[in-house]
């Protein structure tokens, strides 16, 4: 029994377009922060797009100027 290329090929790209969509989703759904400082002796986080903020007395993140931020 003979398999065409064509399919092969299908095959392949199907395989390809799996294992890209499965590493993309890890790098995007990844949280990451780094704690930069403080602000009124509360710790200062720097988030994955940048922003600068603390968790305030209810546990919500209240930003602050970037500028506040050492990292």
């Amino acid at each position: 029994m003979f398999i065409k290329p064509v399919k092969l090929t299908t095959i392949f790209m199907y395989l390809f377009f799996i294992s890209c969509d499965i590493s993309n989703t890890d790098e995007s759904d990844s949280k990451i922060e780094w704690e930069c400082g403080t602000h009124n002796e509360n710790s200062l986080f720097t988030g994955p797009k940048g922003g600068c903020y603390y968790n305030n007395s209810k546990g919500n993140k209240t930003y602050v100027d970037r500028s506040e931020c050492s990292c």
